[in-house]
């Protein structure tokens, strides 16, 4: 096999990997939407969402927890029509697996340190954002990990900011926006 053989066998596999996420480009919108509400709701409701001490912790796991096995189940059931799945398709998932298991260990780091986790988690959404667009070379989530990174260096950089509205902002940029351009994009991007 020649070098350009090769390259055509890697952007085959990266466009079927393109195609074989565009199904599960749900997963971004439905994560967009839902970081982006629950922000606002927050933003807009404090005194709903903190009432006591652990109800925004509450709001901030459970929600998100219940998302998660939603997609999961979701996840599970759309790789079982496709039947298939490629190298880098299961790169992805556990990527994003590992992205899971932090996203948990920094809400309870958090919880411990009384600290507000969103600056970490945004910071970490980001790289996986951009691993992942990486890895499946599409610009429109490239733009939007490094949307969220920036994000992140926000917070970190004007620590009077709202981060609720930052995050309802990363949430939107990083996660919504790529997912639907994904949903939308024709084949072979």
């Amino acid at each position: 096999m020649n070098h350009s053989e090769q390259l055509n066998l890697i952007n085959d596999a990266i466009n079927k990997t393109k195609e074989q996420l565009k199904p599960t480009s749900v997963n971004f919108i439905f994560w967009g939407i839902l970081i982006t509400l629950m922000s606002l709701i927050h933003y807009l409701f404090p005194e709903f969402i903190q009432k006591t001490t652990y109800s925004s912790l509450i709001f901030w796991t459970i929600i998100p927890v219940i998302g998660m096995v939603l997609t999961i189940v979701y996840n599970i059931k759309t790789g079982i029509r496709m039947g298939y799945e490629t190298h880098i398709g299961r790169a992805l998932k556990l990527v994003w697996s590992v992205f899971n298991v932090a996203w948990i260990v920094l809400i309870i780091m958090a919880f411990f340190k009384k600290q507000n986790p969103v600056q970490d988690i945004l910071f970490l959404l980001g790289v996986i954002l951009l691993i992942s667009a990486l890895l499946i070379r599409f610009k429109p989530l490239i733009i939007g990990g490094i949307c969220v990174i920036a994000c992140s260096v926000l917070i970190t950089l004007s620590p009077h900011i709202n981060t609720l509205l930052i995050n309802a902002i990363a949430a939107f940029v990083g996660l919504f926006v790529p997912g639907l351009s994904l949903y939308l994009s024709k084949k072979h991007v």
